[in-house]
């Protein structure tokens, strides 16, 4: 048998439900699980996120560029001298090549095994987090630059 779901948001469904139950076989064991719907991220909301995360690390990498062409330091020295004043977690950003690899060290700072489950304003919550940390890295980048000019 397939998995059924239902959204229990009138009389009807739930007695379509309660049916459902009813005439499930006896002869295998089945699970109901009965929680509150949590509305999944919209597929907008994700790719929002995907085109900021994305934008936010060419940002980093354009600020590096110009340090490095103002500085006369390689974009990978600049990298090391900046991650010198930051947390490990940002370095790990500030050295990450895709968007990907980016949004694994998200999950990470923010504590969570996976976004693909948070809800829409939990994920709004984790955008938030992942646009803050972005900001704080450039704001590193940015300080640094005004140290070595």
């Amino acid at each position: 048998m397939t998995e059924r779901r239902f959204l229990l948001t009138d009389a009807h469904n739930r007695a379509k439900a309660a049916e459902f139950v009813l005439n499930t076989s006896n002869d295998q064991i089945m699970e109901a699980i009965v929680r509150p719907f949590k509305r999944s991220r919209t597929l907008p909301q994700n790719s929002r996120y995907w085109a900021s995360l994305d934008e936010y690390l060419d940002q980093i990498s354009r600020q590096i560029d110009v340090v490095s062409t103002t500085t006369g330091y390689t974009q990978l020295e600049v990298k090391r001298l900046v991650a010198k004043e930051m947390p490990p977690e940002y370095v790990a950003i500030l050295f990450a090549r895709t968007a990907e690899v980016a949004h694994e060290v998200l999950k990470a700072i923010c504590g969570i095994p996976t976004s693909t489950k948070l809800g829409t304003k939990e994920f709004s919550e984790f955008d938030e987090k992942m646009e803050f940390t972005i900001a704080d890295i450039v704001g590193h980048v940015n300080a640094f630059a005004s140290k070595a000019a």
